[in-house]
């Protein structure tokens, strides 16, 4: 990438500063996006067209307007894994695994 200098007025800084700020992004990551959206709509980033072949071959989905709300997006992965740490029980992998195995032993016997 190539480094670019701007010298901004402070009202447009303090917009763009509020704007990072209340989607939990640094101010360049803020500021980028803006450019790409205004002067580049139809080139997509790669998590966006990642995101696209997903959700046209049904693998994923937008989130719904409930869980929009309650969903926090500045939470990192460290976070939640910590959090999944603490609350302690069996990872789900697990217990699927235990439960086709179950179903299987079942259907065999």
């Amino acid at each position: 990438m190539t480094t670019l200098a701007l010298e901004l007025p402070k009202d447009l800084l303090s917009l763009l500063q509020e704007r990072a700020s209340e989607r939990g992004q640094k101010l360049q990551e803020a500021a980028l996006r803006i450019l790409q959206k205004e002067l580049a709509p139809e080139a997509k980033s790669e998590r966006e067209h990642v995101v696209e072949v997903l959700q046209a071959a049904g693998l994923i989905r937008p989130l719904s307007e409930g869980l929009r709300q309650i969903a926090d997006p500045t939470i990192t992965h460290e976070e939640v894994e910590a959090a999944f740490a603490r609350a302690g029980g069996k990872p789900l992998s697990e217990i699927i695994i235990e439960q086709r195995r179950e179903r299987h032993e079942r259907i065999i016997s």
